[in-house]
């Protein structure tokens, strides 16, 4: 049982830091959220008409700066998040009571597993951006398309009687042709660039909201852990060898 007590004392370290960490975390979080390019009620409207605008040049291809950004952000948070509640799900599910205590940890641990599954959710979801936006631009039609032909020509020839005797000859030659080919004269459809503005857009309020999200269930997870530190880590109370009747009742 020795070994385990090591990674019990651990896990209530791993768990301490989390803690310790919280309030600078939820800062630099909240600092980066407060710092997106649009924010409030009309930040897709917003958004999505400064993307069309800046599609106009009928460079499609150009990455978009602000959801790049918020791309990163978000989905360094949520998998930070993620990694961190499954910390504290380690530290909870290392200090059980047997019983004891055992409303605390079933609440919170409900509480972690909901929020990480939210964090996961939205990881899987915003991976799919970019494969989105390149189907997207690949059905633009005043993009230059290259059409690359190659032409091979193979011919025997043979001699006999010769100077030189019998006389066989194989010769190859390989030609290639390219040609760029554009449609609707090259310029922009403006419903396709609508089309990936929308994209955009949608994908950048999602972003936001995801982060957003994120910050509001890992506040509430760091001041339930807080709260409720002795009884998550003593259930059984701090007399009974780290374990004890730490209480019942979760603390809000």
């Amino acid at each position: 049982m020795g070994s385990f007590d090591s990674y019990r004392t651990k896990s209530s370290a791993d768990a301490k830091a989390v803690l310790s960490g919280g309030v600078a975390t939820l800062d630099a979080l909240t600092s980066s959220l407060a710092g997106m390019a649009y924010s409030g009620p009309d930040a897709l409207s917003k958004a999505e008409t400064a993307f069309v605008a800046a599609l106009g040049d009928g460079d499609v291809e150009k990455p978009n700066e602000a959801v790049d950004a918020a791309y990163k952000v978000t989905r360094d948070a949520l998998r930070m998040g993620a990694e961190q509640t499954r910390v504290l799900e380690r530290f909870v599910g290392l200090h059980d009571g047997n019983n004891f205590g055992v409303t605390v940890q079933l609440m919170f641990n409900k509480l972690l597993k909901d929020e990480r599954e939210k964090m996961e959710k939205a990881l899987s979801e915003t991976s799919k951006y970019y494969a989105s936006r390149a189907d997207a631009i690949d059905k633009f039609s005043h993009l230059p398309k290259l059409s690359v032909t190659e032409t091979k020509s193979s011919s025997k020839s043979s001699a006999t009687g010769g100077k030189d005797g019998d006389e066989n000859k194989d010769s190859t030659s390989t030609s290639t042709e390219e040609k760029t080919i554009t449609s609707d004269g090259g310029k922009v459809n403006v419903h396709r660039a609508k089309a990936l503005a929308a994209l955009d857009a949608q994908t950048y309020v999602d972003l936001a909201g995801a982060l957003q999200s994120m910050i509001d269930g890992y506040v509430v997870i760091l001041d339930n852990l807080e709260k409720n530190w002795d009884k998550l880590e003593n259930p059984r109370g701090k007399g009974y060898g780290g374990y004890g009747s730490g209480g019942s009742s979760m603390v809000y």
